[in-house]
């Protein structure tokens, strides 16, 4: 018979807060080295080859990001939040259903992916032939089983060995990027070690999941369609994201022109590493969130990470020309939009956050239809300002939008919070 499982048991508050710590730490210091070695390798692969291969590689980093997004079908934080609050025969059923399904569209989009660049649009003008490009997509694999184990990793709040391993995933990237450097290898075997290091990802990462893997019990198959139903719903709202936060490039280079577009793009990337300081604690205190589904842990993580954010956004506000300036003098001109997108890090984080509460809630529509919304206000703002205030226009377009988010969600969510009856209503939709 197999054995009786129980919810994980709550940790005491100061063992909760340590964990909570930790966990953030490890994963901000992870995402920060990750992306210092993200930048280091592409100015080394710019210095080595020429724009033709930075092109290509660029086509197909972006290619394989957009098959990682749709082959994980929305599921990780739904993962996460099931696998938190069941019984361990229940987490673990969870775990084994949803890792053949990712597979299973991993090889759809790859297949897809491999089809349209290499037969219909980029046959002859790839720099690469059908097995390279093949070999670099088919990373896809070992990544979206890293990325089961993850969740279920950050369920159980473990996630000293995801920072671990996402590091070595860059690490084993930057190592091929220097062998390029050096003259050892060439463009198409840099290709070679994209599945390498994702192979080298899933293999930390599943060694620890077996650790945490209780056996001798039996796995509960949970409701595939319910999963996919959520998972699905979860995924139209990242990529309704991904159009929201980059649809102000496109037209910006369209209405503004690529120097304009280049001077924003320098402000952008300073306000992408400011969103990098808070996304390794907003990842640790998921799985505390959806086990604490109160009004005061919810305001806590408010509190806590505005006070934090209000030193980083402060010292780039006052330091803005002097830091521009260091990279290049003409992107001194971006100091006016650097303010805006400073401005914006703190809603960003009361976003993100409230839209955690909303997923935990199960009010997954309600984020996608806050997500049409924004992105017609995006673009509509953007085309009534960026042709009189350009890159201005678009970063003030960034704030608002994330100003409305905050005040479209913040009363939905909290007066949601409050609800007495969440626990027996969120019963209600697991079933």
């Amino acid at each position: 018979m197999p054995a009786v499982t129980q919810p994980m048991a709550p940790t005491s508050n100061v063992g909760a807060a340590g964990s909570l710590l930790s966990n953030s730490v490890a994963m901000g210091a992870a995402n920060l080295l990750s992306r210092g070695l993200a930048y280091g390798y592409f100015t080394l692969m710019a210095r080595r080859l020429e724009a033709r291969y930075i092109g290509a590689y660029a086509l197909l980093v972006t290619t394989g990001m957009l098959v990682e997004l749709v082959a994980n079908l929305g599921f990780d934080k739904i993962l996460i939040r099931e696998i938190a609050v069941s019984p361990d025969n229940e987490g673990q059923g969870y775990f084994q259903a949803a890792l053949p399904i990712r597979l299973g569209m991993a090889l759809l989009c790859g297949l897809a992916a491999w089809s349209l660049l290499m037969v219909f649009f980029f046959k002859d003008s790839l720099l690469v032939g059908p097995f390279s490009s093949a070999l670099f997509l088919a990373g896809i694999f070992p990544l979206v089983a890293a990325r089961n184990c993850e969740s279920f990793l950050t369920a159980h709040e473990r996630l000293l060995p995801i920072a671990a391993a996402q590091l070595s995933e860059r690490l084993v990237i930057f190592g091929a990027v220097v062998l390029l450097f050096a003259g050892v290898i060439g463009f198409k075997a840099l290709l070679c070690f994209t599945p390498v290091a994702a192979v080298a990802r899933m293999a930390m990462v599943a060694a620890f999941t077996r650790q945490q893997w209780k056996r001798g019990i039996a796995a509960k198959r949970p409701n595939l369609r319910r999963l996919i139903r959520q998972a699905t719903e979860l995924l139209s709202v990242e990529i309704l994201a991904q159009v929201y936060f980059r649809s102000d490039v496109f037209l910006l280079a369209k209405m503004g022109g690529l120097r304009e577009t280049g001077i924003y793009q320098i402000a952008y990337k300073i306000f992408d590493c400011c969103l990098s300081l808070f996304s390794g604690f907003l990842q640790a205190a998921y799985p505390r969130l959806v086990r604490d589904r109160s009004r005061r842990a919810l305001q806590n993580m408010l509190a806590i990470g505005m006070g934090l954010l209000t030193i980083p956004v402060a010292t780039i506000i006052l330091w803005r020309h002097v830091i521009l300036g260091a990279l290049r003098p003409e992107y001194v001109a971006g100091s006016t939009s650097l303010i805006w997108l400073m401005l914006t890090v703190p809603l960003v984080y009361i976003t993100t956050t409230l839209a955690n509460a909303a997923i935990v809630a199960g009010r997954v529509r309600m984020l996608i239809g806050l997500a049409v919304l924004l992105i017609a206000v995006n673009v509509g703002l953007n085309l009534l300002l960026i042709p009189k205030w350009s890159i201005n226009g678009a970063a003030f377009s960034t704030f608002a939008c994330e100003l409305l988010s905050a005040l479209v969600l913040g009363p939905v969510v909290f007066k949601k919070w409050a609800c007495p009856d969440l626990d027996v209503e969120r019963n209600l939709w697991r079933t």
